[in-house]
Order: structure tokens, then C-alpha cells, then sequence
């Protein structure tokens, strides 16, 4: 990605850094101001890994379309208009409805974007073809074994010694780089009881069930419940096939932080018997599953290693449950930022004061997002209005005003000595929309 520039302030156009970025996930492809990207896959991963949904939310959305991706967006997203939520145990050939809310046009036009959903290989195909665009390097089978935080040097598998002026680790869970960043704080996740498994189902086998077919074109966003379990879907643009995640309990297992199996459908493991009957046929239509094990972490203190010369991004930086809401759109934010406060008017010998505020701008954000649990198993009306008030806040951010704002209070007399900060009049601070009460109360009285 190009630098993204902040209005009003003339952009680095000189004193340029080398960055190589570790990792060719959605942060890492996302992150580049001039850089070599290593991705350790020798294709392009999404090519091979069935990665199922990725929902995109206002606050991630804007930041797609900043970059000029708002049009192929649009084009491979279903907008979520609505959430449903069906408890899994049923009395007939539905599950029973719990409630729902809507995303009026209304409370949208109060938010920085729409809120998409997408498939996950179609996001990263778009990071990547705008990456290449823009000029970024990005080589394939390099992966990173292990990093020199004080002389800026990784070391692939191979035995190549790559240098750069910051080293980003943007590769995902199972980072390499986090522990340099972080040290012993980077052991002590604790494993997350339940499995999160992606499914994608073929809108063409749907559409030869009826009960199935009226799901292929819907704009709910559904949510089936079980005991100990749920299930949440949405079609996805432009053939309408379906994306699931199925989240249920998993026994503790030591091994790796973090793994992706690829294994066919399997029943007994995905408790389908606890759902409805449509349910358990649309999983079934799936030709396969990937599963994903999660381990838990308390919100890291560093990010920027003390060297100046390598920092984390995305869930490298803070690791958020698979099926999260905010999961890739924590990365996208840390990539604006990241691009923001390096195309700004500062020297060489001033990059590791640019990571720090990096840290203090998107640590406190992250956290927030970081530590959200959502108990589904004791879900009713006023949890349901409580995820809506979360989301609404949680959706009405600009990760570049959070850089816009630093440069007014600290950036502008730091990095340019004898100016007074200014506030610029074109950026006048984001005023949190106001909750028009009727807005929220789209959930309806159960019906049970």
C-alpha cells in the first residue's frame, strides 16, 4: 500500500526507510510504505486455505475505500442489512427465533462505511493485487525463522540474511517476530476452550433445496445457537455461495499456538444434532472444513521492540479470536495508522519515535477489542442490545484521526521544532454520532 498521507500536511518526500514485513496476511499486505513482504507460502496462501467469511465493518470499510478499494469491495461483499438470531434447538422444520437487529440506513449514514461481508481469499486477492499496484515487493516461499532486533536483520529458512530500517512483523498468530517484541509474555496464552471451523457451502447445491434456496439471496446475517455452541453465516458476492464458522468446545490439547487443519466434514465434531434440520443439511452441502485453535492472550505491553527497529501489527500485535467481529479489521486499522505516521514530514533518526506513537495511538483501541467475549450460551433481549451499543461504538472509528490527533497535540512541534501545534481547520475532530434510541430497539419481543 502507498503511504496514506493526512490532510494538510505536506508528505515524506525524502529521508525514504527500507521496511520488509514479515508475513503476506491481511495487515501484512496492508502495511507497505515501500516494502518487501515475506510470505513463507510459495503461492499466494488464500489459493489453498479455505478460509471462509471475513465480515468487514464501517470502521474497516472506510479504510478500504480511503485506499480506493470501495468499488471491487462493493462488488465482492453482501452488505449485512440485518442479524438474525435462531436458537438451535427446534421444535419444527425452523429454529425457534430469538430476535434480531437491523441495520437501518438510518444509523449506517452515522458510520464511516457500510458494513460487508466478504470471503476471506477475495479480501486478500484485492490487498495483494493493490499491493503489487503500488509497487510492493512480495516474495513467496521466504519464510522468516528468526529476527536481530538491534541490527534489523531476519533470517529465512534457507539461510538468507535480509535487512531493512524496521523489520514489521505482521505474521499473524504463530508469530515469529512477537516473542523478540514481546519476550516471555508470548508464552503464557492460555488456550481457548472452543474450535472455530470455516465452511463454504456452493450456492449452486443450495439452490436445489427450498428450504436451503432463500438463504443463497438474504442479507441477514444469521446467528443459530446451541448449547455450548453456535453457528453464524451470510452469502457471499458475486456467485452467492455461503460462508459458515461453527464454534464449539474443543478438549485441551498441548502442541503449536495456533494451527489450521483441512479435513472433511465431520458431524460428531461440529455437534449438528443440536441444531435445526436446515442447518445440519447446509453444513453437510460443504466439501470440506478448516479448523482453527485459538490461545488466549493478555493484551501485550510492547509492541515496538526497545531497539527501534521492529514493531507488531495485526494479530502478531493483538490476538483476537477467529470468529470475532474486528479480527482483521484490528489489522487494517494498525496498517493505516502504521502508513499514516510514516508519510509524514520526519527524518531517519526520528523512526523510532513514529513506532512509539504507533504503540500509544493503537494500543488502548486494540485492548478494547481484544478482551470482547460475547457469552452466546446466556444470550436475551438485553445482551442482544448491549452487542448492538458495542458494535455501533466500536464502529464509529477513524484510525487515521487517532494520527491526525497526535500530530496536532505532539507530532507537528516534535518532528518540525520551533512550529506550534495547529490544529488543521479541514480535519475538524469526529463527534461520535448520537443514538437515536429507536435506532437500537429493532429487537423484537420474544416470541417464545
Amino acid at each position: 500500500m502507498p503511504m496514506t498521507g493526512l490532510p494538510g500536511i505536506p508528505p515524506r518526500t525524502e529521508d525514504m526507510l527500507e521496511f520488509i514485513v514479515v508475513g503476506g496476511g491481511t495487515a501484512g499486505l496492508a502495511s507497505g510504505h515501500q516494502v518487501t513482504v515475506l510470505e513463507r507460502s510459495d503461492v499466494p496462501w488464500w489459493w489453498w486455505w479455505c478460509g471462509g467469511g471475513v465480515r468487514s465493518p464501517p470502521n474497516m470499510t472506510c479504510i478500504l475505500d480511503y485506499w480506493g478499494m470501495g468499488e471491487p469491495l462493493a462488488k465482492r461483499s453482501a452488505r449485512i442489512a440485518k442479524c438474525t438470531l435462531i436458537t438451535g434447538f427446534y421444535t419444527g422444520a425452523t429454529g425457534e427465533h430469538l430476535g434480531f437487529f437491523i441495520f437501518h440506513d438510518r444509523l449506517m449514514k452515522t458510520l464511516p462505511g457500510n458494513f460487508y461481508y466478504l470471503q476471506r481469499a477475495d479480501l486478500h486477492t484485492m490487498l495483494y493485487d493493490f499491493a503489487k499496484k503500488a509497487g510492493v515487493k512480495i516474495l513467496h516461499d521466504t519464510e522468516v525463522v528468526s529476527v536481530d532486533p538491534w541490527s534489523g536483520t531476519v533470517t529465512t529458512a534457507k539461510g538468507a540474511k535480509m535487512s531493512a530500517d524496521v523489520i514489521v512483523g505482521a505474521d499473524g498468530y504463530s508469530s515469529v517476530v512477537r516473542p523478540v517484541v514481546v519476550g516471555p509474555q508470548a508464552f503464557k496464552g492460555v488456550r481457548d476452550k472452543y474450535l472455530s471451523v470455516n465452511l463454504i457451502v456452493p450456492a449452486d447445491k443450495m439452490r436445489q433445496h427450498e428450504d436451503l434456496a432463500p438463504f443463497v439471496e438474504s442479507s441477514d446475517y444469521m446467528i443459530w445457537l446451541a448449547d455450548e455452541c453456535y453457528i453464524n453465516g451470510m452469502r457471499t458476492e458475486p456467485n452467492h455461495d455461503y460462508a459458515l464458522v461453527v464454534v464449539v468446545p474443543v478438549k485441551e490439547e498441548p502442541g503449536e499456538e495456533v494451527w489450521v487443519e483441512h479435513c472433511p466434514i465431520n458431524s460428531e465434531l461440529l455437534r449438528l444434532h443440536l441444531f435445526e434440520p436446515r442447518v445440519q443439511k447446509l453444513v453437510k452441502l460443504a466439501e470440506s472444513m478448516t479448523l482453527v485453535k485459538f490461545v488466549h492472550h493478555d493484551p501485550f505491553d510492547n509492541w515496538v521492540h526497545e531497539s527501534g527497529k521492529v514493531v507488531l501489527v495485526g494479530q502478531a500485535a493483538h490476538p483476537i479470536v477467529p470468529s470475532g467481529t474486528h479480527k482483521v479489521a484490528m489489522g487494517i486499522e494498525d496498517a493505516m495508522a502504521l502508513s499514516s505516521l510514516f508519510s509524514l514530514p520526519a527524518t531517519r533518526s526520528q523512526t523510532s519515535m513514529l513506532l512509539t506513537a504507533y504503540e500509544e495511538i493503537r494500543q488502548p483501541r486494540c485492548a478494547s477489542v481484544q478482551t470482547i467475549i460475547i457469552d452466546w450460551d446466556n444470550a436475551d433481549e438485553e445482551l442482544l442490545r448491549t452487542i448492538v451499543a458495542d458494535h455501533i461504538k466500536h464502529f464509529d472509528f477513524d484510525a487515521g484521526q487517532g494520527v491526525q490527533d497526535w500530530w496536532t497535540k505532539w507530532g507537528q512541534a516534535t518532528l518540525t521544532p520551533g512550529k506550534e501545534p495547529k490544529r488543521n481547520s479541514e480535519t475538524p475532530p469526529v463527534e461520535p454520532p448520537t443514538l437515536d434510541v429507536d435506532v437500537v430497539r429493532e429487537i423484537p419481543p420474544q416470541t417464545r
